[in-house]
Formats: C-alpha cells, sequence, structure tokens
C-alpha cells in the first residue's frame, strides 16, 4: 500500500502531453499513460514511460470529454505488456497549480480503478492537466476493501529534462511563510520562484569539500527540505578545506554528515527546516531508497559508483542530478591549471558518464573495494583519474558555485532559459567551454533505462568503506563512554 506518492514526467513526454490536451479551440480533451512505481524509503513516485494516444472514434470531445471501454482495454492491455501500470489524464482547460476532482472526474476514475488493477497489477493512475500553466496533480486508486476504492493525493508532480517544474498539493505541501532574513533572496528571483525553492526535497550526495559549500548555500537560500549523505568521518588532512571543520571534529572523529546537519540547522531561513542526516552512501540500498525520496539531487562525489548510481536515479527515476567537480593540473610542484565543471543530468540532458564524470568499467573495481586499497591505488599510473585529489578549498569553492548556479538556472529558468548546457570553466585561459548535446550515440540511460523505476537494474550493494567508517566511529564513541563513566 502506497503512503505517501509523487509523480514524475520527462519532458520530452510532458510535449506530447501539452502539445494533445491543449487544444486550439478550449476544450477539455484526455489520455491514457504508462507508469511505474519508483520506490523510496518513505515515497513512491509514478513515473510516467509513455502516452497512449486515443484513435478517432475512441474518444468524444463535447465540451466535456468521455473515452470508450474499448480505449481503456487496448490502453490497459499495453501497460501489462510493458509491466507498466495504467493512468488517465484529463485536462482543465483554464486551470492553474493543483487541480481537485470534482464529482464527475472523480466518479470517472473510480469506475475503472478495480479493472486497471486487475489488468496491470498496479493501482489506477489518475492525473489532471492544468491548461492554463501546464501543471498536474496526481492520485493513485487503491484497494480499501472489497469493491471500494479511494484516491491517495500525490504531494507534488515534476517535469523533469531540459526543463523543470514543479506542482506541489497545497494541502500536503503548503507554502512556508518568507521570513525577514529572505528579503534579498526574493528580489532576486521572487515569489514563485522562492515557493518552488522552499518545498522541494534536495538531496546532497557527499558532504566534503564542495558539499558542505552547497549545504550551507541551499539552508541559506530557504530549501525546507534536505538530506544529506555521507559515511566519511572529518580528519586532520580535511581541515584545509572542509568548511566549519575544526581540530576538535577530526579529534573526535565527527561524522561530515553530522558537522553538516548542525551548520545547516544554524544556517537556515526557511520558517520549519528540516534536515536529515545519513551515514551511508547511496550506493547502499538504504541510502538509494532514501535518495528516491528527494526531489532534487547533488552529486558532490568523485568515485565511479555512487556517480553510477546517481545516473540512474537521474533517468530512471527522473530526479535530476546537479553533478561537478574540480581537475588540477601541477608540475614540479608548481601549479600549471585548474578546470572545475558543473551539469545537470536529467532527460534530454548528456549523463554522468557521456559527460566523462566516471567509467562504469571502474564501478566493479569500486564494488570490490579496490579503490579503497592503496597497494591498487599505488599500482596505477601515476596520471590515473582514480589517484588524484584534487578538491583545493579555493577550487572547490568555485564547483560549489558552478553547480549550485546550475541548480538555479534550472528552477527559476532566467530569462526563459533553465538549460544552458555543461559547462567547464579553464582557469589558466579564463575561458569556459559549453556543451548543449545530449547524451552520445547508443546511450541506454535517455532511452532503455528512461523511467524504469523499480524495474530498473539493482546498482546497490554493501559498501565496505563505509561500513569500516561507521564500525570505527561507533567504537570511538563506546570508548568515551567509558571513559565518562569511570
Amino acid at each position: 500500500m502506497i503512503t505517501r506518492l509523487s509523480a514524475a514526467v520527462p519532458s520530452p513526454l510532458a510535449r506530447r502531453l501539452t502539445d494533445h490536451l491543449l487544444r486550439a479551440d478550449g476544450q477539455e480533451d484526455c489520455c491514457f499513460v504508462l507508469w511505474r512505481p519508483a520506490t523510496g524509503a518513505r515515497r513512491t513516485t509514478a513515473v510516467l514511460a509513455d502516452a497512449v494516444l486515443p484513435r478517432e472514434d475512441e474518444r468524444i470531445v463535447h465540451g466535456t470529454v468521455d473515452f470508450t471501454s474499448v480505449y481503456f482495454l487496448r490502453s490497459a492491455a499495453l501497460a501489462a505488456e510493458r509491466g507498466c501500470g495504467v493512468g488517465l489524464i484529463h485536462s482543465h482547460p483554464q486551470g492553474h497549480g493543483w487541480q481537485s476532482l470534482n464529482r464527475v472526474d472523480h466518479d470517472a476514475e473510480a469506475a475503472f480503478a478495480a479493472q486497471a488493477l486487475a489488468l496491470t497489477d498496479h493501482p489506477l493512475l489518475g492525473m489532471t492537466f492544468a491548461g492554463g500553466d501546464t501543471g498536474y496533480s496526481a492520485r493513485v486508486w487503491q484497494r480499501h476493501e472489497a469493491q471500494r476504492y479511494r484516491p491517495l493525493q500525490a504531494e507534488s508532480v515534476r517535469v523533469v529534462g531540459e526543463q523543470f517544474s514543479v506542482t506541489f498539493n497545497g494541502h500536503l505541501l503548503p507554502t512556508p511563510d518568507n521570513t525577514d532574513a529572505q528579503q534579498r533572496t526574493l528580489s532576486a528571483w521572487g515569489q514563485q520562484t522562492q515557493d518552488t525553492l522552499a518545498r522541494l526535497h534536495v538531496g546532497v550526495v557527499g558532504t566534503g569539500s564542495v558539499g558542505m559549500l552547497v549545504v550551507e548555500a541551499l539552508a541559506r537560500t530557504g530549501i525546507g527540505r534536505l538530506t544529506l549523505f555521507d559515511f566519511d568521518t572529518v580528519e586532520t588532512v580535511n581541515l584545509d578545506r572542509l568548511l566549519h571543520a575544526t581540530a576538535r571534529d577530526a579529534q573526535v572523529k565527527r561524522p561530515k554528515v553530522g558537522l553538516a546537519a548542525r551548520e545547516a540547522r544554524r544556517a537556515a531561513t526557511a520558517p520549519a527546516f528540516n534536515v536529515s542526516a545519513l551515514e551511508a552512501s547511496v550506493t547502499e540500498p538504504n541510502g538509494f531508497a532514501s535518495a528516491a525520496d528527494c526531489d532534487v539531487l547533488f552529486s558532490c562525489v568523485d568515485r565511479p559508483w555512487p556517480r553510477h548510481a546517481l545516473n540512474l536515479l537521474a533517468y530512471s527515476h527522473l530526479i535530476p542530478v546537479i553533478d561537478g567537480g574540480v581537475s588540477v593540473e601541477t608540475r614540479g610542484g608548481r601549479l600549471q591549471g585548474a578546470e572545475w565543471r558543473a551539469h545537470v543530468a536529467a532527460p534530454g540532458r548528456a549523463c554522468l558518464e557521456c559527460l566523462g564524470q566516471y567509467d562504469s568499467a571502474y564501478v566493479p573495481t569500486e564494488r570490490d573495494g579496490l579503490l579503497d586499497d592503496p597497494a591498487y591505488i599505488t599500482g596505477l599510473p601515476t596520471d590515473h583519474p582514480l589517484r588524484r585529489k584534487e578538491n583545493v578549498f579555493v577550487f572547490s569553492t568555485a564547483a560549489a558555485a558552478a553547480e549550485l548556479t546550475q541548480f538555479i538556472t534550472m528552477v527559476a529558468a532566467p530569462a526563459g532559459v533553465s538549460d544552458n548546457g555543461a559547462h567547464l570553466y579553464h582557469l589558466a585561459t579564463g575561458t569556459l567551454d559549453r556543451r548543449a548535446e545530449g547524451c552520445l550515440p547508443g546511450c541506454p540511460y535517455d532511452t532503455t533505462l528512461l523511467g524504469l523505476g523499480d524495474s530498473a537494474p539493482v546498482v546497490t550493494g554493501r559498501h565496505l568503506a563505509a561500513e569500516h567508517a561507521r564500525a570505527g566511529r561507533n567504537t570511538l564513541r563506546s570508548r568515551l563512554v567509558r571513559m565518562t563513566h569511570r
């Protein structure tokens, strides 16, 4: 039984739906869609996979719209064939924002709830398209007792890809009040964008030198819900590049994610700020499930396995991933140059592997623990990317700023532009390279893996380094407790 729900639509499919549902004559229309569940730790997302547009004799438009049972059965059969659920979308041509069900719409969806479950083994998804602002509302019809089905309303519906928009259910996620601390922020992009930012659930994967800066900025900007992921420990070697870290944090082996959560609470300007700190990797089952609860993810990691997991979340679960990184070139102990990059992985945009941010061939190597084996790393060529440790604080601030501007561009769409490409900045020349192309030919992420949800390949498993880090901290805590009680 689903208890919390959201829905997600890839932007290419959203354009098809808009072309069909937004009629020139101003009348209502409808169509069926195929959807798959994407299950998180607390929330299930209905990920739209395809539209089944009506044939000429399968629906009647007469101000309102009716459809035939033949159209429903054709759509349900196609859904069952593809392992999907079936959903019905109808339009409110003049609607704006979240649309509630009137009695006619309620009865029309309820009449097909039992058949949808029987034919596809998934509950019926109902959606309403608001023609005034091209937003969506959503619900699933779940069986509560014999022949009794009730709609569970979604919290939000997001459109993800070259564009990014979210329609929120104001009853479940009401707009928070502004605070005096947000006056300058509001003046930059206005109330509508701030209302979106305040209600997004944002995950930050990795709270090291880049991630800690990202967390600080998000909290000050007014993001209302943050989930932070990192299994690592503050060490003395981190003190030259980890914001807020002190010698005391290194001495007591404080988890980085705990430090990040504490400082986020201090910096937050949202009136009801909520932050969760997970001492876990996104490659572990519990970490991946919690990441699937988010609306947006920041990738502040430099290893292939977590980037591989995040790449899958971006395309199979339709959660946009803002990623970046730093590269430094030295020769003879002198700085020759540096580069930092930032980009958004989402449908219609280049994925992390096509951007060269990781090589999937090294994912099994990391899963086997070899990237944490000094002997293995020492055996690699000196210029091998897996040997690099280049997140110097000065360059980390640039990388964090680049990721954050990608995020704001995606959400606020300045001058109507929400995708201005992947950016690579060169320090020595002061130039910026911009890539606007999508994935390389044959890439599975924007094709066969798109919108798979729970049907996507499993990329999680035991993370030995994470387990070792947590065990080491637990041992130290036990020692400190014993010393306190002596």
